[in-house]
């Protein structure tokens, strides 16, 4: 009998004899992500409105398309400039006076996430709220900021609001579905590192086959004699 047969036997015994745990940590795992997900954590809800950075020149002969095109390409270039602004503290703070919110500059920042295509001035911005009617009542308010403030910063340059926010009717976090199978699968590896740990520290011989695995000689046994 080759070792690896010998240490596969072993291991095999190991989950036979502890097979309640290694079914159990897998299900135990998922209830507890489950019950956590649905009952503890909070709802949150996420709205999104579409913006587009434009510019103020009027195409009305070859020069000024010219001019248009240039100014265009020159925004694309900004774009990175555009969020910075869009989540500066400038924005925020009117946006948190006006609305009276209690978070800071900071805490609102990190509910603000804006997206573009590469090459495009068409930003998407959205806020994440407990409150499905907060969240939309926030894009709204940073959007119809920055519509009026950014032509005080950038000049020749406007916001046109395609989509203001929508109103979410679903939570987007958290997701009870991918947090519970995140969980099974975690509680698999624990099961794998509880029958690994039960390999490597056991020491009790056990039968025959463990004093062939030790290179041990086999002489014989004594009868239980009760």
């Amino acid at each position: 009998m080759s070792a690896k047969t010998m240490e596969l036997g072993v291991a095999l015994k190991i989950i036979k004899n502890n097979l309640i745990w290694v079914i159990a940590l897998p299900l135990i795992a998922m209830v507890i992500a489950f019950g956590i997900s649905k009952y503890y954590l909070v709802p949150q809800y996420t709205s999104s409105a579409q913006i587009f950075i434009t510019t103020n020149v009027e195409s009305g002969s070859e020069k000024e398309t010219t001019v248009y095109s240039e100014q265009l390409r020159t925004n694309m270039q900004m774009a990175n400039t555009f969020n910075t602004i869009l989540k500066s503290s400038r924005i925020l703070e009117t946006v948190r006076s006006e609305m009276k919110l209690p978070e800071s500059n900071d805490e609102l920042a990190n509910k603000i996430n804006i997206k573009s295509d590469k090459d495009s001035l068409v930003f998407t911005v959205s806020v994440e709220d407990a409150s499905p009617e907060r969240a939309r009542e926030i894009v709204n308010k940073i959007t119809q900021t920055y519509q009026k403030d950014l032509p005080k910063l950038v000049s020749n340059n406007k916001i046109i609001i395609l989509e203001p926010a929508n109103l979410p009717l679903e939570a987007t976090s958290p997701n009870i579905v991918i947090n519970t199978m995140i969980a099974f699968v975690l509680g698999i590896i624990g099961s794998i590192l509880l029958v690994s740990l039960i390999y490597l520290f056991r020491n009790v011989i056990e039968g025959e086959a463990d004093l062939e695995e030790m290179s041990l000689k086999f002489v014989g046994d004594i009868p239980l004699i009760k």
